[in-house]
């Protein structure tokens, strides 16, 4: 399980329009509840990490600039299978009973069909961590999924009354992305960048061919994509703190600026629950503020 307290996390980085610490009873009065929304949803925040806890959020206070905390979203699905098979059964039965069924017909059914099975379908959770810096004014999301950040900024905005985006490239990424993977190492924000070989590549704009490749574990296979025409969609770095050399960062950041699989410091043995909150906190921090160092260069 990924999250801002585990192992290794994902990461949309979303900038706000004020930087200010966040009201907790502002958090409570929007905690995850069994209502379900217009539609068909149940969803609120829950404490970090903990989809059954609504009253905790021990750490969303535990420090002057950090506040952690999640968001839950239970939603419900019918089965693709099923809608298929009783839409199949519907439109049997109405041909059989003389009826022509067109198009239209069908959509209608396979609406009909789908509302009444959502209706009957369990609810399926999810847990999406986040974390406010209030000194930055931002928030880091913990998905790289657009989708799924977005309910969660629109809940942000009606609890603290503040709009966050996610941030954009100023330039070019691919062309970024090649020139650190030729380097000799690139300076950021206090670490140095290397590419690990690993990275997802598309063919150019320009080409009349659409392709895409996957490489793992082949800065050689990466430059030889990059030599046929290929440009870097995405790409796994570590970055190397040039004050401690021991203090590495291994992630991987597509050309839209999303983080994911951000391996998180190991924290000793035994450590307080808020002390390994804060060691991740920083760990996160350091890798937005690259990414927005990258993300305008």
């Amino acid at each position: 399980m990924s999250g801002f307290m585990s192992s290794n996390t994902a990461l949309t980085i979303c900038k706000a329009d004020s930087a200010a610490g966040l009201a907790l009873d502002a958090l409570r009065q929007h905690t995850f509840t069994p209502d379900i929304d217009a539609d068909g949803r149940r969803l609120g925040w829950v404490a970090l990490g903990d989809p059954l806890d609504t009253d905790g959020f021990e750490l969303a206070a535990v420090d002057g600039r950090y506040s952690g905390f999640s968001f839950r979203l239970d939603t419900r699905k019918a089965s693709g299978a099923v809608i298929r098979l009783q839409l199949a059964e519907a439109v049997r039965e109405e041909r059989a009973s003389g009826k022509k069924v067109g198009s239209q017909r069908k959509k209608e059914l396979k609406e009909a069909i789908t509302a009444k099975l959502t209706a009957r379908a369990e609810f399926v959770p999810s847990v999406i961590d986040c974390l406010w810096d209030a000194e930055k004014g931002r928030l880091l999301v913990g998905s790289a999924s657009a989708k799924a950040v977005q309910p969660v900024l629109d809940l942000f905005k009606t609890t603290f009354g503040i709009d966050a985006a996610p941030i954009t490239p100023a330039g070019d990424m691919p062309r970024l992305f090649a020139s650190i993977l030729r380097g000799e190492g690139y300076p950021c924000e206090g670490y140095t960048l290397h590419p690990m070989g690993s990275a997802s590549l598309a063919a150019s704009e320009q080409a009349e061919e659409k392709a895409a490749v996957a490489v793992q574990n082949s800065l050689n296979a990466v430059a030889q994509a990059l030599e046929e025409g290929m440009a870097i969609q995405k790409l796994h770095l570590v970055a190397t703190s040039d004050a401690d050399p021991d203090r590495q960062l291994e992630f991987t950041l597509d050309a839209g600026l999303a983080v994911s699989g951000l391996k998180l410091p190991k924290a000793e043995k035994g450590a307080e629950e808020d002390a390994i909150f804060l060691l991740n906190a920083d760990a996160c921090t350091a890798v937005a503020d690259m990414v927005e160092t990258l993300a305008s260069a």
